[in-house]
């Protein structure tokens, strides 16, 4: 089961700015979708500077996830994940390295993170998840430019297909073949 919730930003047409925003300024009350001549922007930080950017949070669960014991199918997931941390950052949308630093409750890009009720961790898993041993996590690194078939198939083969022993034991008779 997927739930994807995907972020955008809206441009000035004439000078790329924030709509809303006075140029080079903050934001004054927004009520965007109303106004015409609106320029939508799926980059996840097209504007430089001390604000969260646009992401595309992605909640993600099997049938097992929701079942007696779900969280523990839950965690092998995140594990999974973990091992292919810098394979899903390669997919999920160009310019994420803008908005995945660490701050504006971010990961940094180059760390895999979870938490239980975390905001700034790559994989979030809600309190009424942990509480009831079963339900969904959700992936909070995909960019709002994200493909969605990429990264539901990338969640999708990460956490039911992927083997990680399977690529030791490939990288364990790589390496007897080579005689490292």
């Amino acid at each position: 089961m997927f739930g994807i919730e995907q972020e955008h930003t809206l441009l000035q047409q004439n000078v790329k700015w924030l709509l809303g925003w006075p140029v080079g300024g903050y934001p004054g009350p927004q009520r965007i979708t109303e106004q015409a001549g609106v320029v939508l922007s799926l980059d996840p930080k097209p504007i430089e500077g001390d604000w969260n950017g646009a992401g595309c949070y992605t909640n993600y669960s099997t049938k097992s996830m929701w079942e007696e014991g779900g969280f523990d199918v839950i965690k092998k997931a995140i594990l999974n994940l973990s091992l292919r941390h810098k394979e899903h950052i390669s997919a999920y949308g160009e310019g994420n390295e803008r908005r995945l630093t660490g701050k504006h409750e971010t990961a940094s890009i180059d760390t895999f993170s979870w938490g239980v009720a975390n905001r700034g961790c790559s994989i979030r898993v809600g309190r009424d998840t942990k509480k009831n041993g079963k339900g969904y996590l959700k992936d909070r690194r995909p960019a709002s430019n994200m493909d969605p078939y990429v990264v539901t198939g990338l969640l999708a083969e990460t956490t039911i297909l992927y083997d990680p022993t399977l690529e030791t034991e490939a990288l364990a008779a790589q390496k007897v073949a080579l005689k490292v």
